[in-house]
């Protein structure tokens, strides 16, 4: 380890000079030193990751970038406990300079942690991020080499505290130092070292600026070999990556990707299984689209953005839904109670945004049961519940929320065993009560519990222990929201 902490001493000293070896050899050093035991996993707040941020800034000036705002690369943020990393590859045209092409990559990773012998291990990140951060240098070192051929600037940056939920990203998203409708396009390199592996390079987000196909998948810009895969918007709903908060603030984004291939957030993501010759043909692909997008006069949004970033953005969503689980009768009187039995329903939403609160009215079909001896007894009813929510808004993936709120329940049909229930003289048709319960929210997708507590009764004359009976529900529930 001595050793190795050496090297790691000696390239933050000493950045490889410009021509002294290639690509490929220059993005191998990057990636073993930032996946470095040294480093101990680069947790952000930690003096290692200020270590990583160092390294960073050592090779930015090495390279001759600037820093895009004052004389420092440095933008902290949270009382200082992070700091994002800025510098500026300055466009040439008078019209267009002032617009800009930002593209970030996380240098922070998951830190140390114990597996399940006990043992003490050091999540090093490898490809996760030390492979987008390493491409994120030498794309600095192409641009800053081909200058005086963009027109728009370029900023990069590299983010702290992706980790803890996208911190670094939505902080300059929210603060750029220049108006936000100045950035034109935003680029994620996050975890593009497996290469090999994955047989691709993956591009989401094409469909959020206009001619999007014809720029990824011009022959022109594309490396000899380099097999270049594309989606109209990113898609996965369990992993978010740092163009979340720009996509919000109605920015293109792409995120840039081999995947998931690699060790994911595991100690073995160590930085000998990285594909290099694969990250140099990246990182030499993303300096030429780069270019000719800064380029290109009639560059422009498409005013598209990926589902997933749009819940978080809009004052009216709809959904879906489905709920499952049980149903028993309450007695009003006794000290017992019916037995369960299934229910289930489905049914549409939608909700209203104002920041903290929601209002969400709902409309479902419901098929509730009830065990008897002389038979089940099912109702088919359709049920209106509006629910008031209290909601808090997690960066990384979605968010949680309680609610409560009144239902109606109007039953269209029922029956005990083979019979039909008799709602003129012995069962009310309708229902009302109350529901109350929690959900989480992952990106588009909807878990949570559910509870309905009728307030009115089933049945409309007492039975021989005085007692009405009323209907209990719960449910699990999963949703999307649209």
């Amino acid at each position: 380890m001595g050793r190795i902490y050496l090297t790691f001493v000696i390239a933050l000293l000493m950045p490889v000079a410009r021509g002294q070896v290639s690509m490929e050899e220059r993005l191998k050093q990057h990636v073993y030193a930032l996946a470095d035991d040294s480093l101990m996993g680069r947790e952000a707040g930690s003096e290692y990751a200020r270590k990583a941020a160092d390294y960073i800034v050592a090779q930015w000036k090495e390279i001759g970038l600037k820093p895009l705002v004052g004389d420092s690369y440095f933008r902290p943020f949270q009382n200082n406990r992070y700091q994002n990393l800025a510098a500026v590859v300055e466009g040439n045209d008078p019209l267009f300079k002032d617009e800009y092409i930002v593209v970030g990559a996380h240098y922070d990773h998951l830190g140390k942690g114990v597996d399940n012998k006990g043992k003490s291990v050091i999540y090093n990140g490898a490809d996760d991020n030390a492979s987008g951060v390493a491409t994120l240098i030498e794309l600095g070192r192409l641009l800053q080499e081909r200058q005086f051929d963009l027109k728009r600037s370029v900023v990069l940056i590299a983010f702290d505290a992706e980790e803890l939920g996208l911190y670094g990203s939505n902080e300059f998203a929210s603060n750029p130092p220049f108006p936000t409708e100045n950035i034109k396009l935003m680029l994620s390199i996050d975890m593009v070292g497996w290469y090999k592996k994955s047989g691709y390079v993956k591009f989401e987000g094409l469909a959020t600026f206009k001619n999007g196909k014809q720029y990824l998948l011009d022959e022109k810009l594309i490396p000899a070999g380099l097999n270049i895969k594309t989606h109209n918007f990113e898609r996965s709903l369990f992993t978010g990556t740092d163009t979340k908060g720009f996509a919000e603030n109605k920015i293109p984004t792409m995120a840039v990707t081999t995947g998931l291939k690699s060790p994911y957030h595991k100690p073995e993501d160590m930085a000998h299984l990285i594909d290099y010759e694969g990250m140099a043909s990246i990182a030499e692909y993303l300096a030429n689209l780069i270019q000719a997008i800064s380029q290109d006069n009639t560059f422009e949004a498409s005013g598209k953005i990926a589902p997933k970033h749009k819940a978080a953005e809009r004052l009216f969503v709809l959904g879906a839904a489905v709920n499952i689980g049980s149903n028993y009768h309450h007695y009003t009187a006794g000290a017992l109670n019916g037995k369960s039995a299934s229910a289930f329903g489905v049914g549409l939403n939608g909700q209203f945004n104002l920041k903290f609160l929601g209002i969400r009215p709902e409309v479902y079909y419901d098929y509730i049961a009830a065990r008897y001896p002389l038979g089940k007894i099912t109702t088919h009813a359709i049920t209106v519940p509006l629910n008031l929510l209290l909601q808090a808004q997690a960066q990384s993936i979605g968010g949680m929320a309680v609610f409560a709120g009144p239902y109606y329940s109007y039953k269209f049909k029922g029956q005990q065993g083979s019979a039909s229930l008799d709602f003129d003289h012995i069962f009310n048709r309708e229902e009302a009560g109350l529901n109350w319960g929690l959900e989480l929210r992952v990106f588009n997708l909807r878990m949570g519990f559910t509870h309905r507590n009728a307030l009115t009764n089933f049945t409309r004359e007492k039975n021989a222990d005085d007692a009405h009976i009323r209907n209990k529900t719960s449910f699990f529930s999963l949703g999307y929201v649209f």
